[in-house]
C-alpha cells in the first residue's frame, strides 16, 4: 500500500500567476555557461562539499526581521495545535516571500508542499508565496545567475508537490522550469550547486537537488515527462546520475526513498526495503529521530551536534517517508513517532531543530521541520486518531 500526498479535502486555491516569465529559447542561452560550471564542480560525493566558507554577513541580510530565533528552550504546548501550526507556516512564509522575494529550501519550498494539506488554507497567502517562488526562479534564469539551476530544481519540486496536494495538474510555470532543467542539465545528469548557504544538504549538495527534481516529476499528472522527448532524455540522464551517486547517509536515503515511491526507476524494491530498514533502525526510544545521527555534517562553530537528541525535522521527515512507504498510525514505529511530534510542538507553533552549521544561525531548519511535521501528521494519521 502507498499513501499519496494528497489532502482529504483540498482547499480551493485559485492560481492567478501561471505564465512563466522565461522562454525555452532564453533558457537555452544559459546552457554553455551552466555546462562549463558543472564540468568544474567537485564530485557530488565529495565528503567536504559542505565545508566551503560561510559568508555570515551576507546570510544575515536574509534573516527575517521580526521572527524570533528558534531555540531549544522555547516552551512546549500542552497538546498539538493545528491552528498554531497553520499560523506559523503562513506568517513565516509570507514574511520570507515579502522581505526576500525568493524561494528558500528551509521555509517557502516546504511550505508550498505542506500547507494545502491543512484545512482552512489561506488561498491568498499560498498564492503569494507560490508566485514569489516561481518568479524568483524565473528571474535567476533570466539573469543567467550561477545558482539558476539550483533554484529551479528546488522550486520545481515545491510547485509540483504543492499543486498536486491542491488537486491541480502540472502548471505552465512548472513545465517551463522542467524544460529549463533539461536544457541546463550536465552530461552526467546533475546541475550546478554553488557552495554557499546555511543548509548543507539543501543548499550545497548536487545529489539533493537531483532528488528534488526526481521527486517533482513523480507529482506531475499523467507522467508527462515520459511523453516529452526532452523529458525522456533528461530523466534517463537523471536516473544515471542518481544510480551512480546513491546516498550513504540515512537522511539522503529517506529523501531518495520518497522520490522513488513517486517516480519509478530510481531504486529497486530491495533498495527501497533496505532504505526503509535504515530509517527504522535510527528511531530513538522516545519515538523520534535525531538529524545528526542521520548523516555526517561538520559544524563550523559551537558544540558538536548531538546524535542522541530527537528533533522536529528528522522525526517528521522519517515518519512522513515511512508513511509514504505504506506505514500508518496502526504501526508501532509510527504510533511512537506521532506521539513525539504531538508532544514537541512549541508555543510559537513550530518544531525545533538545531542548525547543523553554526550557533550564529537562526535554526531555520525548524521552519522546514514544521512543514514536514504537518505533512507527517496528515499522511500517517489522516483521521487524526
Amino acid at each position: 500500500m502507498r499513501l499519496a500526498l494528497t489532502a482529504l479535502s483540498p482547499p480551493p486555491v485559485t492560481m492567478d500567476r501561471l505564465t512563466p516569465q522565461f522562454s525555452v529559447r532564453r533558457a537555452s542561452s544559459v546552457i554553455p555557461l551552466m555546462l562549463a560550471a558543472i564540468a568544474s564542480t567537485a564530485g557530488a560525493n565529495s565528503a567536504a562539499y559542505d565545508q566551503a566558507p560561510l559568508d555570515l554577513d551576507d546570510l544575515q541580510k536574509l534573516w527575517l526581521n521580526d521572527l524570533p530565533r528558534s531555540t531549544a528552550d522555547e516552551a512546549l504546548l500542552n497538546s498539538y495545535s493545528e491552528k498554531r501550526a497553520k499560523a506559523f507556516l503562513d506568517d513565516t512564509s509570507l514574511k520570507w516571500a515579502r522581505q526576500n522575494r525568493c524561494g528558500t529550501c528551509h521555509t517557502t519550498i516546504p511550505y508550498l508542499m505542506a500547507r494545502p494539506l491543512l484545512g482552512g488554507a489561506n488561498p491568498a497567502a499560498w498564492n503569494e508565496v507560490r508566485a514569489a517562488v516561481s518568479d524568483f526562479a524565473s528571474d535567476r534564469i533570466a539573469k543567467q545567475a550561477p545558482d539558476a539551476a539550483f533554484i529551479a530544481g528546488s522550486s520545481v519540486a515545491a510547485l509540483a508537490v504543492g499543486d498536486a496536494a491542491s488537486g491541480r495538474p502540472v502548471q505552465a510555470d512548472t513545465r517551463a522550469l522542467f524544460d529549463y532543467l533539461w536544457a541546463s542539465q550536465g552530461s552526467e545528469g546533475a546541475w550546478v550547486v554553488p557552495q554557499k548557504g546555511m543548509l548543507p544538504f539543501l543548499e550545497r549538495d548536487p545529489r539533493y537537488i537531483a532528488f528534488m527534481v526526481a521527486l517533482g516529476l513523480g507529482y506531475t499528472t499523467g507522467r508527462y515527462y515520459e511523453e516529452d522527448p526532452r523529458g525522456r532524455v533528461g530523466f534517463a540522464k537523471l536516473q544515471g546520475f542518481i544510480r551512480n551517486n546513491l546516498p550513504s547517509s540515512v537522511h539522503d536515503k529517506a529523501v531518495l526513498l520518497w522520490a522513488s515511491i513517486r517516480t519509478h526507476g530510481l531504486l529497486s524494491k530491495k533498495e527501497q526495503e533496505d532504505y526503509t530498514h535504515s530509517i527504522l533502525a535510527l528511531q530513538r526510544d522516545d519515538g523520534g529521530w535525531a538529524l545528526p545521527a542521520m548523516g555526517s555534517w561538520l559544524r563550523h562553530d559551537g558544540p558538536a551536534s548531538d546524535p542522541g537528541v530527537s528533533d522536529g525535522y528528522a522525526t517528521a521527515l522519517s515518519a512522513f517517508v515511512l508513511c509514504q512507504r505504506g506505514y500508518s498510525a496502526k504501526d508501532a514505529p509510527i504510533t511512537r513517532a506521532l506521539v513525539w511530534i504531538r508532544r514537541h510542538q512549541r508555543v510559537s507553533g513550530r518544531w525545533y531543530t538545531r542548525s547543523l552549521y553554526s550557533e550564529q544561525f537562526q535554526n531555520y531548519l525548524s521552519n522546514m521541520g514544521t512543514a514536514y511535521a504537518v505533512m507527517a501528521l496528515r499522511s500517517c494519521d489522516p483521521q487524526g486518531s
